[in-house]
């Protein structure tokens, strides 16, 4: 019986053995997954933070823009009222 039972033992602890490894290839491959991440994240936020001046000159701009469509479409309705000094 103790014959039997060595062999068997022995092919147990073989996968056991497999996981022990693999798990440490994945715990490895996660460890690499979390750096790439994070020095993704670095670049991403570097690069948001030197796009912040231009994302400002755009909003500025936009205001700019509304604010004279809006002026030029009120300008439209009196001159189409009859106050022709806001045609010119």
């Amino acid at each position: 019986m103790l014959r039997i039972l060595l062999p068997l033992s022995l092919l147990v602890a073989l996968p056991a053995q497999a996981q022990v490894e693999e798990d440490a290839e994945h715990r490895a491959d996660r460890l690499r997954t979390i750096e790439l991440n994070k020095r993704a994240q670095s670049v991403v936020d570097k690069r948001d933070r030197g796009n912040a001046d231009v994302r400002e000159t755009n909003r500025r701009n936009q205001e700019r823009y509304e604010r004279q469509r809006d002026e030029w479409r009120a300008r439209v309705a009196a001159c189409r009222a009859g106050d022709y000094d806001a045609c010119n």
